[in-house]
């Protein structure tokens, strides 16, 4: 099921405000909430545009910015630890602080939603990210928060992939 519903109340609006902002009727809009009728492409962009997302998730498929973001804060908070045991001090919190002091940014008192907005904004140009927007796969929040810690693990290391680390540093079995 698509989520055109979903963020047209999120937004606060009635399907005859949402038709008018896209230029479409309110008949319409009914029909594609109800999936009784599906929008063409130009239309499902027009929709995507007006709610700042892509295709793919207005469509259904994979994670928001801002879960993928909420996941990020959440496992910060939560001192969440890698269960492969594969990344560096296995803490996401020990990962996140690694990058930080890479990149000299001066860690706030108190991490709310914006600084992870403006300090890993990068990660949705990285593939594995980039992925979880058009997935159609379900994850868990656990493998969200792994995917986030590889990517970050390697953004900070300027590694391709984990195990270019490991054989590195000759910490392979």
């Amino acid at each position: 099921m698509n989520r055109i519903k979903e963020l047209r109340q999120k937004n606060k609006l009635s399907q005859i405000e949402l038709a008018n902002k896209i230029k479409a009727s309110n008949q319409a809009i009914s029909a594609y909430e109800n999936g009784s009728r599906e929008p063409k492409e130009p239309t499902w962009q027009a929709l995507a545009n007006f709610f700042n997302v892509s295709v793919d998730y207005l469509k259904g498929y994979g994670y928001s910015k801002d879960y993928i973001y909420q996941q990020l804060d959440d496992a910060y908070k939560e001192k969440w630890k890698d269960p492969t045991g594969q990344i560096m001090g296995g803490g996401f919190d020990k990962v996140v602080d690694a990058y930080l002091a890479q990149k000299e940014i001066k860690k706030p008192s108190k991490i709310d939603m914006n600084f992870w907005k403006t300090n890993f904004n990068y990660l949705f140009e990285t593939p594995n990210i980039r992925r979880l927007l058009t997935t159609k796969d379900k994850y868990s929040n656990d493998d969200i928060k792994l995917i986030l810690a590889y990517t970050i693990f390697l953004n900070f290391t300027g590694l391709k992939q984990i195990t270019d680390y490991f054989s590195k540093t000759n910490h392979h079995n």
